[in-house]
């Protein structure tokens, strides 16, 4: 297990280099808040381009990515869930896999990418949110449409297939996560999907296969994990900047007064008193 640096604390966010389903088995029964996940699922072929094969070392069918569900379903809470990412070509078969994990019920949801996708070939333009619930899951809150803007293609230290923290905000807001609870991602990738709830005081754990993603993960959780600087250290935000001169006017506009009276030149009266 590699710990991050952050805060010194049993709350600080865990990343481990793992398979899924040992990650999921070393947790306790009854332990996971929210199981939230983009899974390497094979419904594109990811073998296809050298790019993906540098990040993926192999793919899962969504049978296999079924069976990694029903372990983490085994160790939700009463009230838990699980939040699970697919294109629309593998949708299908995702929620058959949900459905066999031992779901009771499936709530399904679009998330609007606003913007083509990732990677090389096909670009979805919008993909879908699979909310895996118990007989007692909480309540969601929001509508079954998410608006988030995809990660670009060109975002320069990205990981292959990333979410964006936008995504994970609103995963984590859905699904009400709450202060202290766990939340796993065991196919963490970048980590991105955890940062909205580390952000909402929950305790994260991520696991992945990847040396490179373990990497990613770390960084991107541990720059969430630091506690905020000081005011002073931090400076004055961008938009309470001193205004410029062009600006300035606008700051009163709303004030009326009175206009100047025209001062009176010398030129203006005869010497003689004349008018």
């Amino acid at each position: 297990m590699a710990a991050l640096r952050g805060r010194s604390t049993s709350d600080s966010p865990r990343v481990r280099h793992s398979q899924a389903s040992a990650l999921l088995r070393s947790l306790g029964p009854a332990s996971i808040g929210v199981l939230v996940t983009d899974p390497p699922y094979d419904t594109v072929n990811r073998h296809g381009g050298t790019y993906l094969r540098r990040w993926f070392g192999r793919s899962l069918s969504w049978p296999q990515i079924g069976r990694v569900l029903a372990i983490g379903r085994r160790r939700l809470q009463a009230d838990g869930l699980a939040i699970v990412l697919v294109n629309e070509a593998g949708l299908d078969e995702a929620r058959r896999a949900v459905r066999a994990a031992g779901f009771a019920r499936i709530r399904q949801a679009v998330w609007d990418k606003r913007a083509p996708g990732l990677g090389q070939g096909l670009r979805h333009q919008v993909e879908y949110v699979l909310f895996g619930l118990l007989p007692g899951s909480r309540t969601l809150t929001g509508t079954d449409l998410v608006a988030a803007p995809a990660v670009g293609s060109r975002t320069a230290g990205r990981y292959a297939t990333e979410k964006p923290v936008g995504l994970g905000r609103e995963l984590a807001r859905i699904a009400n996560v709450r202060r202290g609870e766990l939340v796993v991602d065991p196919f963490a990738g970048s980590g991105n999907l955890l940062v909205g709830a580390l952000e909402r005081g929950a305790r994260v754990v991520a696991g992945d296969t990847s040396v490179r993603a373990i990497r990613l993960a770390t960084r991107r959780l541990a720059a969430v994990a630091r506690p905020n600087p000081p005011a002073a250290a931090r400076g004055r935000p961008s938009l309470e900047g001193r205004p410029s001169k062009a600006r300035a006017p606008l700051r009163n506009s709303a004030r009326q007064s009175r206009p100047k009276a025209r001062p009176t030149t010398r030129h203006s009266r005869p010497k003689d008193g004349r008018p």
